[in-house]
């Protein structure tokens, strides 16, 4: 079992993405992707701060401006060392327990994050996840994280030196399963749908919510999205 404390969520984002610049900014409904994530990422309880991980690149400002707006802390670091930005927040904020949020993932859910905490401190493992079909867990694609000590991801960032490494945070976890104990939360019989995924990575991926966020677009909050009731049009 994990003995966790000091949790913290960290949202890694940059405007400079390659199949889809400016996405971070571009409107999911009334309200910008990031916006989404670091809104319905405050909502959790299981978390004791949530941070934004941009680059220090001018085009990443505006980033920087709606994570105060929100109340987020702010790290800025390298663009392409991704790993080692990731770790400069973790390492400035004094985390002891990290929890990665993907900025592709505007529906990220709040009681998912829970459930990814409460698996991974009652299991023995060096990473969990819940935030796709992992290891045969069956889950949706697009609602959940992934979790990790302060002590894997200092491992992590002195031995990962390969640049795919530096640029996918737990990567090298991946590609080394026969050194750490990675394990995948099963998903629950209404999340289980490994067929469907609401990540943002195209422009028609971001066309693809807002359709279904329907006619009411304009008026939802992020805060107020059920993830329950996207699902049940889709299945």
């Amino acid at each position: 079992m994990n003995k966790i404390k000091n949790v913290t969520g960290i949202v890694q984002a940059r405007m400079g993405s390659t199949r889809f610049p400016g996405k971070m900014l571009m409107n999911l409904g009334q309200y910008p992707v990031i916006e989404w994530v670091l809104r319905r990422s405050k909502q959790s309880d299981s978390l004791d701060k949530v941070i934004l991980a941009t680059s220090d690149l001018s085009i990443d400002d505006e980033l920087d401006k709606i994570a105060n707006k929100l109340k987020i802390d702010v790290y800025r670091g390298s663009e392409v060392d991704v790993l080692g930005r990731f770790y400069g927040a973790a390492d400035r904020y004094e985390t002891d327990t990290i929890v990665r949020i993907c900025a592709d993932n505007p529906f990220i859910d709040p009681y998912e994050i829970k459930r990814l905490i409460n698996f991974y401190n009652n299991n023995n493992c060096d990473y969990a996840c819940n935030h796709q079909d992992r290891l045969g867990s069956g889950y949706v694609d697009g609602f959940g994280a992934e979790i990790f000590s302060k002590n894997i991801l200092i491992d992590i960032n002195s031995r990962a030196k390969e640049e795919k490494y530096r640029e996918h945070v737990t990567l090298f976890l991946w590609d080394n399963m026969d050194k750490y104990i990675l394990k995948s939360v099963p998903s629950p019989k209404v999340l289980n749908y490994p067929n469907l995924r609401f990540d943002v990575d195209t422009v028609a991926d971001l066309t693809y919510l807002n359709n279904l966020l329907g006619n009411n677009l304009n008026e939802i909050k992020p805060e107020k999205l059920n993830i329950h009731d996207i699902l049940s049009q889709l299945i």
